[in-house]
This record gives C-alpha cells, structure tokens and sequence, in this order.
C-alpha cells in the first residue's frame, strides 16, 4: 500500500510540474507581449510629439515669412514714396536753378526776357528749316532776318548757344553733313567740295577745318567709322 501510495504521489507531483510549466509560459508570455505594447505605444507618441513640433514649427517659419513679407511690402511703399518725394524735390529744385539760370542770364545780357523768348524761338524755326545751309548768311543778315539787333542775337547765340554766330552756323552744317553721311549711301560718294557746298559752306576747306573741330578728326576718318544706318 505505501509503495502504491508513494508511486501515484509522484505521478501527481508529476503532473503538476507539467501543467505549472505552460502557466509560467503563459505569463512569460503576457508580460513580454505588456512591454512590447508599453514600447510601441512609447514610440508612438514619440513620433506623435516629435511630428507635431514639426508642424509647429512649420507653422511658425511660415507665419514669420507672412508677417516678414508684409514688412518688406510696407517699407517697399513707404520707400517708393520717399522716393518720389525725393524725385519731385530734385525736379522742382532743378527747375527752380534752370529758372534762377535764365533770370540770371537775363540779368547779364541786359535784354528783354520777350526779345530774348522772341529770338530764342526764331532760332529753333531756324534750325528745323534748315536756313544754316544758305551759304551767303551772316549776322547782318539773319538779324534783319529776325526783326532785331546784331548785338542782341550775338549775345543770345553767346549765351544759349556757348559759341559764336560764325561757329553755331558751322556747327549745324557739320551736323547736318553726319547725318546724311550715316543715312544716305549716295552722300558718301561725294567729293569734299560737293560736301562742303550742299552743307553751304563757301569752300572745302572751310567744310574741313569746321568738320574737324566739331569731330575731332578728319572727314576721311569718320566715313571709316561711321556706320552706315
């Protein structure tokens, strides 16, 4: 009977080693499972805190170029009309020393601001006919011409022109001579004195010197480097 009794104590003891075994893997088991959760769920705030302090701070970069944008527009439209004012103060500062200019220059030629107007406006008739290319005209001449003086239009000419009746003559003939020497392929195939007497100087010579003291340098020269338009 003890022998009986001793073999099935072991048989139960048996036993209940097998079956406590499954039941510490068990709660093996469970825990490591709780600390995976407990870890992913860990990461995933993580990555939920870390994403949205990226996105505030996104947020903030771009509030902060809204609000730099605005910034540079507002200064832009307050520089723009610092700017303008600026630009009027020049334009009415530099009218005002063109102004004070004439009544200065009026003052010195101790002339009539309306014969000096009166001349002024004849010359510019003058220029656009073409009347520098009459070759017989003088002083005298273009003074009659204009109803006045010969000291009033040689001090008008002085002091608007700043050059001599013989030279402001000259000057627009020699003006006149490039042009057609740029624009007109027949004109280069002149002769100087034929130059000289469509321009409405008296000789080639003349045409020369007066060609070469505008220009600096030599009919010949010029018809090298001017091109033709």
């Amino acid at each position: 009977m003890g022998a009986i009794y001793g073999s099935e104590n072991k048989k139960a003891y048996k036993s209940i080693q097998e079956l406590s075994v499954p039941k510490k893997m068990t709660q093996t088991d469970s825990l490591a499972l709780l600390e995976q959760k407990e870890k992913l769920i860990a990461t995933l705030l993580e990555k939920q805190e870390a994403f949205e302090l990226k996105y505030f701070i996104l947020i903030g970069v771009l509030l902060f170029l809204v609000i730099l944008f605005g910034l540079l527009c507002l200064l832009n439209k307050r520089g723009d009309k610092r700017l303008e004012k600026i630009v009027s103060l020049l334009e009415k500062n530099q009218k005002s020393d063109e102004s004070n200019s004439e009544v200065a220059k009026d003052n010195t030629l101790d002339i009539d601001p309306v014969v000096i107007d009166a001349i002024l406006e004849n010359l510019k008739v003058f220029e656009q006919e073409r009347g520098f290319l009459n070759p017989k005209i003088t002083l005298y001449e273009f003074a009659k011409k204009l109803q006045t003086n010969t000291k009033y239009l040689s001090k008008v000419i002085n002091t608007y022109k700043l050059k001599s009746f013989r030279n402001y003559i000259n000057d627009l003939r020699v003006q006149y001579s490039i042009e057609r020497l740029k624009q007109h392929r027949d004109y280069r195939n002149y002769t100087m004195h034929a130059m000289a007497q469509e321009a409405g100087f008296s000789n080639r010579e003349s045409f020369s010197k007066a060609f070469q003291r505008k220009t600096g340098e030599s009919v010949s020269d010029f018809l090298k480097q001017a091109p033709l338009k």
